[in-house]
């Protein structure tokens, strides 16, 4: 159908280029016509006709581009080089006084040399006090641990080099309070040997009373025999029985003082137990205690030992120094103090920079980038490819821009070329970054305002 069309068209146009030709004036008879006549007459200028063909067909192609053609979408973004494992900050942990400052702007260091040295006089007499503490404590639990035992003078034993002299006293000192306890022992067991002596007795006395108990029984029943056929006399019969019933009284006496005698010995007994369970249950709660001490000076020294060894700043790695702060032999320096800055070296740079809100939904990683370092214009030493290796999970705040995402991009080239030379990039050096996140036709940029249009029209109140 196409081509009837186009057929149709070229017989048309050489049918009126044939009337053209053989309606063909010259231009002097054109001009003698009336006016009129003239412009009826006169064929129009071809110029005109190839013209508007011409911006038909141009119309025509820029349609059909609009909708075949695509267009990268870039979101912009600014930032600067940083290090990729970033500069490190060197900062006091704690205030000191400035011993030694042993490097200077610009030197190159590497990982553990000394920076700057601190006066560590407070924090070694820290040191020195907690490691006097905790021999104190550590002879305390040696003390208590052999008082625990049966045979506390070869029980005691050092397992850390402590000086004689402290181990002398408080070996002196375990010997006065075992012999304190060994005394008090000693007096219960006099007292209960006593008692043992007085129960010996007791029952030395009574067997003999028994004795003669029976003695006096046997001699009344025969006076008692004798007194019933009329052969001995009643009141003498009356005064033996007297005499038999006063040696039952003195044996149930005596038994009574064996009974007495013998809950004495078991009181003695409990006392023993008691004071030896007492000084069992003092010297556990008192080791605990220092147990529970020696924990506690423990992680102190250790803490004051780090603060003594921190009092020595050293390169983290090898770098440069940059940004010293501090110049003056016994100045002071605060805690958390920036003192200087370390430049890691042969380190590869990265660009870090800032993704705004409405654009971070289409920054992803392994996107391309181009960035424009602001110290090199582009538009005369060109850009350098990059590629998005991260995109940060949260915002932060911008005091310009409000809340961005922070993005690294790794970077093709770690220089450029400048005049004929080959330039390195430095960290610190700003830019501009623009990552390819998309593509779009152009027809949708043309009716994009027109689309927004109609979705926000007519809606006023």
């Amino acid at each position: 159908m196409l081509r009837k069309y186009f057929n149709v068209a070229r017989q048309a146009m050489r049918k009126e280029r044939q009337e053209q030709e053989t309606l063909q004036r010259s231009n002097e008879e054109y001009e003698f016509q009336p006016g009129y006549l003239e412009i009826v007459e006169r064929p129009p200028a071809p110029w005109a006709r190839r013209t508007a063909i011409a911006l038909t067909l141009l119309l025509l192609i820029v349609i059909i581009w609009s909708f075949i053609g695509r267009l990268d979408i870039h979101a912009t973004t600014q930032g600067r080089l940083i290090i990729s494992s970033h500069s490190k900050i060197i900062q006091s942990l704690e205030p000191g006084e400035i011993k030694a400052i042993n490097v200077q702007d610009g030197q190159l260091v590497t990982a553990g040399e000394t920076l700057i040295s601190l006066n560590p006089v407070g924090a070694a007499a820290s040191v020195q006090e907690l490691k006097q503490q905790l021999d104190f404590q550590r002879l305390r639990q040696s003390r208590l641990q052999a008082l625990l035992t049966d045979n506390p003078l070869d029980n005691f034993k050092m397992t850390t080099a402590i000086a004689g002299s402290s181990i002398a006293l408080t070996r002196q000192h375990l010997i006065s309070e075992w012999q304190e306890v060994q005394a008090n022992l000693a007096n219960l067991n006099a007292q209960m040997d006593t008692n043992i002596a007085r129960v010996s007795a007791s029952n030395r006395q009574i067997e003999s009373l028994q004795k003669l108990a029976i003695n006096i029984n046997e001699r009344l029943d025969a006076r008692q025999a004798l007194s019933e056929q009329n052969y001995y006399p009643k009141l003498e019969l009356l005064e033996q029985v007297r005499e038999s019933l006063e040696s039952e009284r003195a044996i149930n006496e005596k038994r009574s003082e064996l009974e007495v005698l013998k809950k004495q010995y078991a009181e003695l007994e409990g006392q023993k137990r008691s004071y030896l369970a007492e000084k069992q249950r003092e010297y556990s709660s008192e080791l605990n205690d220092v147990l529970a001490e020696i924990g506690g000076l423990t992680q102190q020294l250790v803490i004051a030992k780090e603060k003594q060894r921190l009092m020595k700043l050293l390169a983290p790695v090898d770098g440069v120094v940059q940004q010293l702060a501090v110049h003056t032999l016994a100045g002071v320096v605060q805690s958390a103090q920036q003192l200087m800055v370390i430049v890691p070296a042969n380190m590869p740079l990265e660009a870090e920079v800032k993704v705004l809100n409405k654009d971070v939904g289409f920054v992803r990683e392994n996107q391309p980038v181009e960035l424009k370092i602001d110290a090199f214009p582009f538009t005369r030493y060109g850009t350098i490819s990059g590629e998005v290796i991260h995109v940060s999970r949260d915002a932060i705040e911008d005091e310009q821009l409000g809340m961005v995402f922070t993005a690294r991009i790794k970077l093709a080239s770690n220089s450029m070329v400048v005049e004929n030379e080959t330039v390195p990039l430095q960290a610190g050096m700003s830019l501009v970054g623009e990552v390819r996140t998309n593509d779009r036709r152009v027809i949708d940029y043309l009716l994009s305002p027109l689309q927004q249009y109609q979705s926000e029209a007519m809606r006023e109140r």
